[in-house]
């Protein structure tokens, strides 16, 4: 090892401080475009900005080093930036930038950054975006938020915003004095909405709502207006991601006019503001009452016409009730003339006969009449007026009467005078004509 002992041959830390700014100045005399991710970025009280800046490959850090724009220079630099880009710088960003190399002897190595290409810039946010858009696209999840079903009546509001920003009072004040005085229910979950460290509050606030989602209809992601610094949080793969996969419908309002970012585009409904997506929830709820209205309206009239309906129909029977005596009597009065016919006819059938057998009894009696007997040639016995029927009756002596067809006749019995005719058992007695009767 070289003997390093005598004093003469040590060289002081600023002689070989200036030695290498020597030789960088020397080596490397010019300005040169450089592309960096801004890792950290601050600016102090006189206005200079210094700046970490790094790069990556597979999000291993492979290269690092200091940079400053000085106050003078910043102001212009960071003006024509927001205007072309309308982004502040900020961490996480990629820039093409123009830069001297300088060491200072206090300081050490750094770069002084002259000028700042927004246009690359603006090509390398574009490509980060659409790059996390493809990738949510093909883990399909891009739509899974919009495939929930918004709540028929959304009044249970979890709002993910700062509680000091203005966008929020604009959208609370909206929601509360709503000019139907629907009344609802918002819980803030407190995030930082803009800064290096809202990507991560805003997906801590999601996970506080995820644990308490049954008690919300939906979640609103609010942003104050004003100034649209450090939105890039919004298209970040990890923020976008936490949206899209979320349990519940998702609104968002961050103030974001120009263009989407991929948080609007994963989200179930984009808003432009605030204000706009209390609107767009105080019209969801009356969207409701106007359908229940219509219902109303629709089973009302249709009551109506039931009642209408029913109204008639009972006027009908009830007409038809009156009628039914007249109904009832009109077929008495049939029934009564049918039986009435029956009996007339039963009557007739009755009365034909009882003429056929009066009649046949006439001619019976016209058979048996006496007048017609004795035209037969029969006579008729009597004994003081009563007919002889037998002649063992008669006694000797008896003056009986015979009445012909013509002319009375009279005699007296003669017991000795009888004979036997035929086969006949009765006594015949002899009768004597009276004198003056033969």
């Amino acid at each position: 090892m070289e003997d390093i002992s005598s004093e003469k041959q040590a060289l002081s830390l600023s002689q070989l401080n200036g030695l290498i700014k020597a030789a960088i100045t020397n080596t490397l005399p010019d300005m040169y475009w450089v592309v960096a991710e801004i890792a950290e970025i601050k600016l102090n009280q006189r206005g200079h900005c210094y700046l970490e800046l790094v790069e990556k490959e597979d999000d291993a850090t492979i290269a690092q080093i200091k940079a400053a724009i000085w106050a003078y220079e910043y102001r212009s630099i960071s003006s024509k930036f927001q205007k072309a880009t309308n982004e502040h710088l900020s961490r996480g960003m990629k820039i093409l930038f123009l830069a001297a190399v300088t060491f200072h002897e206090v300081y050490g190595l750094s770069l002084n950054i002259k000028n700042i290409d927004p246009t690359y810039t603006i090509g390398e946010m574009a490509r980060k975006r659409q790059e996390v858009i493809e990738r949510i696209r093909k883990e399909g999840i891009i739509d899974k938020n919009k495939l929930l079903e918004l709540p028929l009546v959304p009044q249970r509001i979890a709002v993910i915003s700062s509680p000091t920003a203005a966008g929020y009072g604009d959208f609370i004040n909206h929601l509360d004095r709503n000019p139907y005085s629907y009344r609802f229910v918002h819980v803030l979950f407190p995030a930082l909405m803009q800064g290096n460290e809202a990507e991560a509050s805003i997906i801590n606030a999601l996970g506080q709502i995820r644990k308490k989602r049954t008690g919300f209809d939906l979640a609103v992601m609010i942003r104050g207006g004003g100034s649209t610094i450090d939105l890039s949080c919004f298209d970040s793969y990890a923020l976008s991601s936490a949206v899209a996969t979320f349990p519940l419908p998702i609104i968002s309002g961050i103030g974001h006019e120009k263009d989407d970012t991929v948080v609007d585009i994963v989200a179930h409904t984009r808003m432009k503001t605030p204000t706009a997506v209390a609107e767009f929830i105080v019209s969801g709820v009356r969207a409701f009452e106007e359908t229940v209205l219509g219902l109303e309206t629709r089973l009302v009239n249709r009551a109506d016409e039931l009642l209408k309906d029913e109204k008639q129909r009972l006027i009908s029977l009830a007409r038809q009730i009156s009628l039914v005596p007249y109904r009832l009597k009109s077929i008495q009065l049939n029934r009564l003339l049918l039986v009435q016919k029956d009996i007339r006819g039963h009557i007739r059938q009755i009365f034909h006969a009882n003429r056929n057998r009066l009649e046949i009894m006439q001619q019976a009696v016209r058979h048996l009449d006496p007048e017609q007997v004795l035209r037969r040639g029969y006579s008729i016995t009597r004994h003081k007026g009563k007919v002889v029927k037998d002649a063992a009756s008669l006694k000797n002596g008896m003056v009986i009467e015979s009445t012909l067809h013509k002319g009375t006749v009279a005699s007296i019995v003669q017991s000795g005078r009888t004979r036997k005719e035929g086969k006949s058992h009765g006594k015949k007695q002899r009768t004597d004509l009276l004198p003056g009767l033969e």
